[in-house]
């Protein structure tokens, strides 16, 4: 399952993947991943969530980043969620390419039993027709 966190900056998205997280470590029995572009969040998390900064691993362009979150799943295979904030600081994805990058990570997803939920500095308003079944 892909699910994306959509909004503006500023308007709570990290806070609700937080959260989402740490309920989560409450109750999964699997690991959890959460990758962000900095270190700022990291205290704020379960400390059974993994916590990676992305930023310390170089990763360029959509397809370096594919290869790191298949990188994660590889090296762990009882990864049950993977969130991932602040995306567009990570790597630029275009908005056009974006339901093709959002299948991939559905057929990722499928493949590996893992939920991948990232947030996205977008209004829902700019969201495309078809990416809007995975808003949450």
């Amino acid at each position: 399952m892909v699910k994306l966190v959509c909004g503006k900056e500023g308007t709570g998205k990290t806070k609700r993947l937080i959260k989402m997280a740490n309920e989560d470590a409450k109750r999964t029995l699997g690991d959890i991943v959460f990758v962000d572009s900095d270190v700022k969040h990291m205290l704020d998390l379960n400390h059974k969530i993994r916590y990676v900064n992305a930023m310390e691993f170089e990763v360029k362009g959509i397809e370096m980043f594919h290869g790191f979150l298949c990188g994660l799943i590889a090296e762990d295979y009882d990864i049950e969620k993977i969130y991932i904030d602040a995306v567009y600081k990570i790597v630029h994805i275009d908005l056009s390419l974006l339901h093709k990058y959002i299948q991939r990570l559905e057929n990722l997803s499928s493949k590996f039993k893992v939920d991948i939920i990232l947030s996205l500095n977008i209004e829902e308003k700019d969201i495309p027709e078809n990416i809007k079944k995975y808003v949450i």
